[in-house]
């Protein structure tokens, strides 16, 4: 599971520290997978860097999965950019941005950190695996465990995680890792309908409309416990044009207790799609994979993110997910949730467990976080 992500000057954000292990709190205990809370939510006004979040673990991905020549080095903060080419003393660390996961596998705790300069690709990179180095590079030296096996060259912007694991090396850690990270599945619900709206190894070259088809039943039945939602399956069948070809198309089917129609798959809802989209995704994770979702509430009804919600809890899938939907913070601990704020120039962040650490189960936090009793804790973290 993914204990901590930390980044370091990618996109808005000048430091962003996400915990997803458990604080005190002895409620909402469905909330908690062992040590860890699950969904963990970030809020925040329009503009202040929770997308950014989102956008650095889409960068990540994308470093692990993309062909070498579409590799780009994380989009530091533009303001910080613009400081170091002012200046005429260039401060290099102005224009590398990073990220250090935390994260178990079985019985082993892994660190993993990769760092990237505008100017000169990866400029420092490491693996841990319970503390002990599997490897490490800058740019001047590469030190791997297994002296003695060779290693094919390391490219400015492939990294040697990605590197180590297509290469002949059978290093069970480096496997292992490198499986659990280029799985990170990161989603765009506002996009579903433009068609790019997923990136993730796992979904490469997947079809959707037919993800869709093929995950129908199991979704049928999930929403089979939601409340006020339809109840339809999605299905393909072929048509003959006036040619004699066969071509596919795509319908839903829905049901009701005195009902069953049928209609083209453009006129579902946006709701309805998006739904689909996501719980077929949540069905083809893998185990413990995890799940980045870009305001998740779009399109859904309060009713039907609820019901979402309990269906993550179900799979052994984490999520981490944006929104500007208040009703969800009723359903999270104070150790699920985070917020930011842009200041001077930069995102910052802060844990609600962390800054108002006194909340109580009979607390409201959607009535406390719109009434504005966390603001003078959250301006505190400037």
């Amino acid at each position: 599971m993914l204990e901590k992500i930390i980044i370091k000057n990618v996109n808005s954000i000048d430091t962003c520290e996400i915990d997803f292990k458990k604080d005190k709190y002895k409620f909402l205990e469905d909330n908690v997978n062992g040590t860890i809370v699950n969904p963990v939510a970030i809020y925040g006004h329009n503009g202040s860097g929770k997308t950014s979040v989102i956008r650095t673990m889409e960068q990540l991905v994308a470093l692990m999965n993309e062909p070498a020549t579409n590799l780009r080095p994380f989009i530091v903060n533009n303001f910080l950019f613009d400081t170091y080419n002012r200046s005429t003393k260039k401060n290099d660390e102005l224009v590398r941005g990073s990220v250090e996961l935390f994260f178990k596998i079985g019985n082993i705790e892994y660190n993993y950190f990769i760092q990237t300069s505008s100017f000169k690709g990866i400029v420092k990179e490491f693996l841990k695996a319970s503390n002990d180095v599997v490897f490490e590079r800058d740019l001047n030296n590469f030190i791997y465990r297994k002296k003695n096996r060779k290693v094919q060259d390391v490219s400015t912007l492939i990294s040697t995680l990605r590197s180590l694991a297509s290469s002949e090396i059978n290093d069970d850690d480096i496997q292992k890792a490198y499986t659990y990270i280029s799985s990170y599945t990161i989603i765009t619900p506002a996009f579903i309908s433009r068609g790019a709206f997923v990136r993730s190894r796992i979904f490469n070259d997947v079809n959707f409309l037919d993800l869709l088809v093929n995950k129908s039943e199991e979704v049928k039945e999930i929403l089979k416990g939601y409340n006020e939602f339809p109840i339809y399956s999605i299905v393909k069948k072929p048509l003959r044009t006036a040619n004699i070809m066969e071509t596919n198309k795509y319908f839903i089917e829905i049901e009701g207790k005195d009902f069953k129609g049928e209609l083209p798959f453009e006129f579902i809802s946006e709701g309805m799609k998006n739904q689909s989209v996501m719980l077929s995704i949540l069905l083809s994770m893998p185990e413990n994979g995890i799940i980045f979702i870009d305001e998740l509430e779009q399109a859904l009804h309060p009713s039907a993110i609820k019901s979402f919600l309990n269906v993550i809890k179900s799979k052994n899938i984490q999520v981490f997910f944006s929104s500007h939907n208040t009703y969800i913070l009723q359903l999270l601990r104070p150790d699920q949730i985070y917020f930011a704020k842009w200041y001077e120039g930069k995102s910052k962040y802060c844990r609600l467990s962390n800054i108002y650490q006194n909340i109580r189960e009979v607390n409201n936090i959607e009535k406390m976080y719109l009434s504005a009793m966390f603001d003078e804790a959250i301006n505190g973290e400037e």
